[in-house]
């Protein structure tokens, strides 16, 4: 018999064909014959035996799909803020306990945590706050950094979350360009503000509140006056609605500083109520929360599970490997969220009865690569893993709904996806990060097989498919491309490369442009450059993600020409200072190489996929200098043959 023509065009049409003239066929016997004589002719094509066996994923991504569209359109009808959606959860359950912080070892009732979330909104009502002003959260992870902004989003307040690992100019920027009237700090991170307030970076017209029970007698403590407010709830605000902006979630980007992307009501419940709809996270789970609330991945999936799910969260300030499997046991923790590096310290920790004698069902987030997905499932014994891939600003996300393994999520291999599916690939020149065009000036798509930027369409008239963007439209304005797949076109570029396999899973492969992931953070080279490039003994300063060994992401590097006649160790030391000074300790560059002969472009740069390419190897770096970061003394140390081998097959990892 002649094989069908191995064409997915091909194979779709006459797929159609078969399905008109199967719904003309009467006889159920007959049927049953046609439906056997498709299925065995789809079967003789490559695409046909693809399709087929990845059809009952694509009917699950559909039926998820289906399902949170609908979950979130009827909610646009109501038009509701997210607070109100809250209040469901606590006439539901009202003595449910809602939260539970480890350290302090407090908890509170959903109606204990609203009641808290209500002093807090009519303690800033009484200050004369109104819609629309902002209030910075500097803060770490508690039950009061989610009780302050739930509390200010129902007086219409948008609140800015900012990373507590900041300091000087990055931390005073990410306060700044917020246009917030106040800062909430606590008595940990108050130096940091403290110390860029002293360099005129901060304006002295920014109030700083303290959250907390410790103060230090200069600045006013919110927890000492919360007693003096209602717990009732708040005065309704005319036009505060489901569309309303709710906060700022901070992400890196090409332009040096952090930029405050604009999340509004819907969006932050689509995130944590798609994400956990795709992962079967419900109101009987106890979620685990250990990565930064300031982030997406906390601060929206993980605390934003009691809003859309009604669960309890359990919050650590910070990860511990040690304590994490016991905190697990004795909280009867249900679900946790991840990201690779987290995955990894589990691994290398010494195994702990705890870790056997667990309830997680559940770990989901992303970054779990496929070279330890089953030794982690193995050794752990964690039912299901939810792999995902999204930024806290895109319009579209992808979820790894199968449990596939190594994937971050998929797009159907069908041919003319792109009308149906808003998230695409397009090639991009890898060397220089430019977008490959046809002769007709449009982007070329990527199919099965190929290696990508992940691109978002945007859809103005559909409002989950825009993109909302920054607080700067001159930031949003660079996340976008247009005439990508037809002239006039819009897209969200994602800044990241994916591979679409012949099955239609997709796997991250790396960032492009000028930042890298280390440490679960976004990096962004030019921050980094504008701390090393000023010193007067810098020639030029180049900075670049290099990989190390088995860890996750890519480590800082900076290629370095320093001028002649510097005195290299009183250099070292002088950078020392001023990058602890000014970065956050994940932002620190691992290794600095002193370079000697550099290749140049046409502009006279250093050329940085060469030194990419070349890493912190001592061999391709031709002698040039190497110094090694140790988190562990704070300082640099010379590179040797025997360390590069250490930290290569990971026995040395305090970087």
């Amino acid at each position: 018999m002649r094989e069908m023509p191995d064409s997915p065009k091909f194979a779709l049409v006459t797929f159609v064909v078969y399905a008109v003239v199967l719904y003309n066929v009467n006889s159920v016997f007959w049927k049953f014959v046609f439906i056997g004589y498709v299925v065995f002719r789809l079967l003789r094509t490559d695409f046909g035996r693809r399709a087929l066996a990845t059809l009952p994923r694509d009917f699950a991504g559909l039926k998820l799909l289906i399902s949170v569209k609908s979950t979130i359109r009827g909610l646009f009808k109501k038009d509701r803020p997210i607070h109100e959606i809250f209040l469901n959860q606590v006439k539901q359950h009202p003595n449910k306990v809602a939260i539970i912080e480890i350290e302090s070892g407090r908890q509170l009732t959903y109606q204990e945590l609203n009641a808290l979330a209500n002093q807090y909104a009519n303690l800033y009502v009484s200050e004369g706050y109104k819609m629309g002003d902002v209030v910075a959260l500097f803060m770490e992870n508690s039950i009061d950094f989610f009780a302050i902004w739930l509390g200010l989003s129902k007086i219409g307040v948008v609140s800015a979350f900012i990373n507590s690992n900041l300091k000087l100019e990055p931390l005073a920027h990410s306060i700044n360009v917020s246009k917030c009237k106040s800062c909430i700090t606590n008595i940990n991170l108050l130096p940091m503000f403290k110390a860029a307030r002293e360099k005129n970076l901060i304006s002295d017209e920014i109030h700083v509140f303290l959250a907390g029970t410790q103060v230090d007698g200069r600045h006013r403590s919110l927890q000492q006056d919360l007693h003096l407010f209602s717990e009732d709830e708040p005065p309704v605000i005319d036009g505060l609605n489901f569309r309303s902006v709710l906060c700022y979630i901070y992400t890196s980007g090409t332009t040096g500083n952090p930029k405050p992307a604009v999340i509004k009501h819907f969006r932050y419940f689509w995130i944590a109520m798609g994400a956990g709809k795709a992962f079967g996270i419900n109101k009987s789970d106890v979620v685990y929360i250990t990565m930064p609330m300031y982030h997406s991945a906390a601060g929206i999936m993980g605390i934003g599970s009691l809003i859309a799910f009604g669960s309890t969260a359990v919050i650590r300030k910070k990860f511990s490997a040690s304590n994490f499997w016991k905190d697990c046991v004795k909280y009867n923790v249900t679900a946790t969220q991840y990201i690779g590096e987290i995955c990894r310290y589990l691994l290398a920790a010494n195994p702990c009865p705890e870790e056997k004698q667990h309830n997680v069902r559940l770990m989901w987030g992303n970054g779990l690569r496929g070279q330890i997905w089953k030794e982690f499932v193995g050794r752990f014994g964690i039912k299901k893993i939810g792999e995902l891939y999204g930024s806290t600003e895109g319009n579209s996300n992808i979820v790894n709904v199968d449990n596939h393994v190594g994937a971050c999520g998929f797009m159907p291999i069908y041919p003319h996806i792109g009308s149906l599916y808003p998230v695409r690939l397009i090639k991009v020149d890898r060397a220089t990060g430019e977008l490959e065009r046809d002769k007709n000036g449009l982007c070329v798509p990527c199919v099965p097989g190929e290696t990508g930027e992940m691109v978002g369409v945007i859809k103005e008239k559909d409002i989950l498919l825009k993109f909302e963007g920054y607080v700067s439209e001159g930031d949003t304005a660079k996340k976008i491309y247009r005439d990508v797949f037809k002239h006039g076109d819009k897209v969200f570029a994602s800044g990241d490369i994916l591979h679409w396999d012949d099955l239609g899973y997709l796997y991250f492969v790396d960032r492009c442009g000028d930042t890298f992931r280390w440490k679960g953070e976004n990096v962004s080279t030019t921050e980094v450059e504008g701390i090393l490039q000023p010193v007067m003994d810098v020639e030029d300063a180049t900075v670049y993600g290099v990989t190390v060994g088995k860890m996750e992401g890519r480590a800082g590097m900076a290629g370095i020409v320093v001028k002649d006649g510097t005195d290299v160790e009183k250099f070292i030391a002088d950078i020392t200072s001023r990058l602890t000074e000014n970065l956050a300790s994940y932002a620190i560059p691992v290794f600095i190489r002193l370079c000697k002969e550099v290749d140049r472009t046409g502009t006279f740069k250093l050329k940085k996929t060469d030194l990419q390419k070349q890493g912190y190897d001592l061999v391709a770096c031709k002698g040039d200098p190497i110094y090694y970061w140790s988190a562990a003394e704070k300082s640099y140390k010379p590179l040797t043959d025997k360390m590069q081998q250490d930290i290569d097959t990971g026995v040395y990892d305090r970087i």
